[in-house]
């Protein structure tokens, strides 16, 4: 969507349009600002509970904090556990 944004500014700015240009880069402007805040939102919530940073963190459970891949599953309580 910011691609678009763009290619109206130019096209404004051609037109000699100032005020839709204005308008235009504004929007583009707000697109990036909000694209920035979304990746660096899943990048926190990632390592909210592992305290790994970034992109590679692991996904992790909420409730104990481990990596969801290292976690070994339940036994039902009428199955022995070896």
């Amino acid at each position: 969507m910011s691609n678009e944004n763009l290619k109206k500014f130019v096209n404004s700015l051609e037109t000699g349009d100032n005020q839709q240009a204005g308008e235009d880069i504004r929007n583009a402007l707000a697109d990036k600002v909000s694209a920035g805040l979304d990746n660096a939102k899943t990048d926190v919530a990632k390592s909210m509970f592992t305290g790994q940073v970034g992109v590679d963190a692991p996904e992790a459970d909420p409730f104990t904090g481990n990596d969801v891949a290292d976690e070994t599953p339940e036994v039902a309580s009428d199955e022995v556990a070896q």
